[in-house]
């Protein structure tokens, strides 16, 4: 797997502070060359949009899945959908169109969320067609679409595998009480 634009690693968001509705504020690039770069596997005059690859395919492993974790929620009497989205490269190695391939349903209130609180799921498949001229997503970023009023800080990261990463917040030191 390649980088975010921001070069920092699989973090679609850090502590993003959402009161309104926004894109995650990186971009995950599947190329690690970051939006409006070529990446280095393009020669002169070669295409991008043959460039991508399904993250939803997985590694033969793990299907990837998307990690994130509320921080301060100091308005939630609305509710918040969140949307992960696939572009492939437009000719001039930025995101074309976005597709969502996956959204969560509407979280409400201060049961689903508070500070503290996590979510995940896996990254689908993208469906055959969703891209026009059977491109494959070069960019994937997540969309926050605020219902009212919510005000909420949002940490979101695309995992490889993600069940051992959980595993390991579990526990400090990375190992189980008691041992």
């Amino acid at each position: 797997m390649a980088f975010l634009e921001n070069g920092s690693g699989c973090n679609f968001s850090s502590a993003q502070s959402v009161t309104a509705t926004a894109a995650s504020t990186n971009i995950y690039d599947v190329t690690g060359a970051g939006s409006t770069n070529a990446p280095a596997m393009i020669g002169a005059g070669g295409l991008s949009t043959a460039l991508g690859f399904d993250v939803g395919g997985g590694n033969g492993v793990e299907q990837p899945s998307v990690y994130i974790t509320f921080g301060t929620c100091t308005t939630v009497t609305g509710t918040l959908t969140i949307a992960l989205q696939v572009a492939a490269d437009n000719g001039s190695y930025s995101p074309g169109t976005y597709y969502t391939i996956f959204q969560t349903a509407a979280l409400t209130g201060t049961s689903q969320l508070f500070a503290g609180a996590q979510i995940s799921f896996y990254v689908p498949p993208v469906p055959q067609g969703l891209l026009a001229s059977g491109a494959l997503p070069r960019f994937y970023r997540l969309n926050y679409t605020v219902g009212s009023s919510i005000s909420v800080l949002v940490s979101a990261s695309l995992l490889l595998d993600a069940p051992n990463l959980r595993q390991a917040t579990q526990y400090g030191a990375n190992f189980p009480s008691g041992l």
